[in-house]
């Protein structure tokens, strides 16, 4: 069976950004972004339906009640989730939906499509840091939140790293280059056949 999507999970001040980019930067991936609902409000330069679906507590709730997330997970005071219509908005471009999302959102993927018995689907990335310590560094060395917020995001960092023995792949980011290869390597590998078929459809178009 086929890989159909990657779920990327990782304490805060990991480095997801960092990795991600140079990910997507390489097109032979096929790598589509799946963008999150969210209720919080909009940080400058976030645009609607880009970096997130802004949407109301209401709207999130009706979203819920009407079963039309396949994940959510509440993250310092904010709601987030992934629509299942998201994701099959991605499948049909023949891309590979690539979400970055909540640890507790990847265990209720996780643990949904093992019920169904399609965990085959789906290709679990958990980027780890070298240590604790050097992960309270990184957030500490930002300098942008108080330190009752720094503690919160420290805290939550300690539950999120238990989470990691649910994932397939656990990668440590301690060289970002590194990491990235290995990223990529284990893309490829998962998702040889999309990957192949991607190719051969373009290759067919050339001729």
């Amino acid at each position: 069976m086929s890989k159909k999507l990657i779920i990327f999970a990782g304490p805060s001040g990991v480095g997801k950004g960092t990795v991600e980019k140079p990910l997507f930067d390489d097109k032979s991936l096929k790598l589509k972004f799946s963008v999150s609902m969210t209720t919080r409000k909009p940080r400058e330069g976030e645009i609607d339906g880009v970096h997130y679906y802004f949407v109301s507590k209401e709207t999130f709730d009706a979203c819920l009640a009407d079963n039309k997330l396949i994940e959510y997970s509440m993250h310092f005071d904010n709601y987030y989730g992934t629509l299942y219509s998201e994701i099959n908005r991605i499948c049909e471009q023949n891309k590979i939906p690539f979400l970055e999302i909540e640890t507790n959102g990847a265990k209720q993927i996780i643990d949904y499509y093992t019920k169904k018995g399609l965990q085959d689907e789906i290709c679990s990335i958990f980027l780890m840091p070298p240590s604790f310590k050097e992960l309270e560094k990184r957030i500490e060395g930002r300098k942008t939140e108080s330190n009752e917020l720094i503690v919160k995001r420290l805290t939550k960092a300690q539950e999120e790293i238990t989470y990691s023995t649910l994932f397939e792949h656990v990668v440590i980011n301690d060289n970002v280059e590194e990491t990235v290869n290995e990223i990529k390597n284990i893309i490829k590998s998962e998702f040889a056949e999309v990957l192949n078929a991607s190719e051969e459809a373009s290759e067919g178009r050339k001729a």
